[in-house]
């Protein structure tokens, strides 16, 4: 899906305040630009065709081998990978969550219709914490499912593990298993979406089957340079968890007084449902007359012209969002 994800902020003039995005919009990345502008001289040459250099970085932050992580041009091209890295697999997909995941398998599977066994492969797809729920599953449920399950093939789509104080995987639980596979994304680990910079954690044998579709320089000179400063500089990219998960437990809380139906979340996003009218119209509302951007939820499977998700930000942005939805309500109900 090209068009329909989130942070659209460049169909609306003003946006002051983005609760769009699942990112947070806290840090410094001064010394980031520095270091960047030192690294220019770097874009008259060919990056390396895969990125090896920031692989060995990540491979020792993570405490695995070189040949068990991929970088790619952000978790979405990871995504399309591993799709076709595993086409003869039968996806499974638990709804709502990430579209990317249903794109990428309608793009590449050739599963057919009857199997000689009686029952396929299956490629189950898990986002944790999920996109856009917020929910996540128990790492002790999670490992005993890809353990009891050893033909069938597991990714977990991590990008956003740091924004949640529950257990999940680690790098060194998924490697320890044949069927695992674990996305992470330097885009919500350090807030660079437009570097567009991801990576896959996996052993080594289902890395390569996921290797043999790579294409050469798919990660940019520039990325990778940022990639390995963000590495080395890491301790300077801590964000404050636990004042996002408190805010996120008061607005569930103050929303929920609104009369606008919230969903249980363990991480900083949360799902919304209004009683009535649509996402839409609120999300243009807030936009045009708050300078404030939401996610219009409804283009995902199984929720309604109704959903809407937000990710908190700071107490002061969080207030003038509830603020606005206070008018709305005002507004809409005369």
């Amino acid at each position: 899906m090209i068009n329909g994800h989130g942070d659209d902020i460049h169909n609306y003039a003003n946006v002051r305040i983005n609760f769009s995005s699942n990112i947070y919009a806290g840090f410094s990345h001064q010394g980031l630009y520095e270091h960047l502008k030192k690294s220019m001289h770097l874009i008259t040459s060919y990056p390396e065709p895969s990125p090896l250099s920031l692989e060995k970085s990540l491979a020792e932050f993570h405490g695995v081998s070189c040949n068990e992580i991929m970088v790619t041009n952000g978790a979405t091209e990871a995504i399309y990978l591993i799709a076709r890295a595993f086409h003869d697999y039968h996806p499974v997909i638990p709804q709502p969550t990430f579209s990317e995941y249903a794109d990428a398998c309608r793009e590449a599977t050739t599963v057919p219709d009857a199997f000689p066994s009686g029952r396929p492969s299956l490629l189950t797809w898990l986002c944790n914490p999920n996109n856009p729920t917020g929910h996540v599953i128990p790492k002790q449920r999670l490992l005993h499912d890809i353990a009891s399950h050893p033909a069938d093939i597991f990714v977990i789509d991590s990008s956003y593990a740091a924004y949640t104080d529950q257990d999940t995987p680690s790098a060194l639980d998924i490697v320890s298993h044949d069927n695992a596979i674990m996305l992470c994304s330097m885009t919500k680990d350090y807030g660079v979406p437009g570097l567009r910079l991801g990576y896959i954690i996996a052993n080594s044998r289902l890395l390569e089957r996921v290797n043999s579709q790579r294409m050469p320089w798919s990660v940019n000179t520039l990325a990778i340079e940022a990639g390995k400063y963000l590495i080395a500089h890491c301790v300077e990219f801590q964000f404050p968890l636990a004042t996002l998960l408190a805010e996120r437990q008061r607005m569930e809380e103050e929303i929920h007084e609104i009369g606008i139906l919230t969903s249980h979340s363990d991480s900083h996003m949360l799902l919304c449902q209004l009683p009535n009218g649509s996402a839409r119209e609120l999300k243009d509302y807030l936009a045009n007359h708050h300078g404030i951007l939401i996610r219009d939820a409804s283009n995902f499977p199984t929720l309604t012209q109704q959903h809407f998700r937000i990710a908190v930000q700071t107490p002061d942005d969080n207030n003038q969002l509830i603020s606005a939805l206070k008018n709305y309500k005002s507004v809409n109900c005369k």
